[in-house]
């Protein structure tokens, strides 16, 4: 597991953390989420030693990164695509990373095709596109097998089958057991990838939840009907106890019951359907309710 606790990092007057405390469990996709500034890539940096916390610590596996005999073997991460010597190719940089580690060459081949390199394996990476520099960072953070997985904005760069890759891969690696940590602004893409999410915002954890518990939080769901009778079943369905919005003369807009419910009080008044389409509140939704107000500008945190 990667184990947070009163994490604090200040960098002059700006507090980027703030007194942090998670859990990242295994064997699922854990989604990283927070507004630019929010502290996510300062609080990933912290967990592999990078910056030194102000106060409170950050362990993987009971232990600080910085203490593990092989941490490319416990901690794979990817913080920086392009953090590549420009004159190395790919396999000369896995190559020097692996010899550090006593890892042998045919991981770097195993993870040169895993990532899709293979046939780029001895072009130089300064000439990489940001997609195959990413590729790279994803194939350098699996060298070591790492029981847990940090990426930092993955599918930054990538084209459409780039990013069916990563989700791919993030749901085998939970899948294998392993503890992923994905932060990204894509909700959309975090909505069919991850399992659990990390809300943060200026640097305090905002929701430790679930995806569906989130979405389920954004609000009643809704049906949109069109009904050539609707001044008739918008009352029956006010009485149901329904909340109801009537855009359009034809049209309602139904919260608090069902399809199924909305369909059998229209039959019982004898109201004729063409749509009754329900739809469900996203991701998307949910985390801007969630998150809305805790933007920083300049040193100043506005929270509404």
């Amino acid at each position: 597991m990667i184990e947070v606790r009163e994490l604090t990092k200040r960098f002059g007057a700006t507090i980027a953390v703030d007194g942090l405390s998670f859990t990242v469990r295994p064997g699922r996709v854990t989604g990283f989420l927070g507004p630019n500034g929010a502290g996510k890539s300062t609080t990933m940096r912290m967990i592999v030693g990078l910056d030194r916390p102000d106060a409170g610590d950050a362990t993987v596996g009971g232990r600080p990164y910085r203490t593990h005999p092989a941490p490319l073997c416990a901690v794979g991460a990817l913080l920086e695509g392009r953090a590549v010597h420009r004159g190395r190719t790919a396999r000369q940089h896995l190559l020097g990373l692996a010899r550090t580690h006593g890892i042998p060459a045919r991981r770097v081949a195993a993870v040169l095709a895993l990532a899709g390199l293979t046939e780029v394996a001895d072009r130089r990476a300064g000439g990489f596109s940001l997609g195959m520099s990413q590729r790279l960072g994803v194939a350098s953070a699996l060298l070591g097998d790492p029981a847990v997985v940090i990426l930092d904005e993955p599918v930054n760069g990538l084209d459409p089958d780039g990013v069916l890759w990563i989700r791919t891969l993030l749901k085998d690696l939970a899948a294998q057991g392993r503890t992923v940590l994905v932060s990204s602004h894509l909700m959309s893409e975090t909505a069919v990838t991850a399992d659990h999410l990390l809300i943060v915002g200026a640097g305090r954890l905002l929701a430790d939840v679930g995806v569906e518990e989130l979405i389920a939080r954004a609000g009643a769901n809704r049906c949109v009907v069109r009904s050539p009778d609707a001044d008739r079943l918008h009352p029956a369905l006010i009485a149901a106890g329904a909340t109801v919005t009537r855009p359009e003369p034809d049209s309602l807009v139904v919260e608090g019951l069902a399809a199924e419910e909305i369909g059998t009080a229209a039959a019982a008044n004898h109201a004729v359907l063409y749509e009754l389409t329900p739809h469900r509140a996203s991701l998307e939704q949910a985390y801007m309710d969630l998150t809305r107000g805790w933007v920083r500008f300049g040193e100043k945190k506005v929270a509404a």
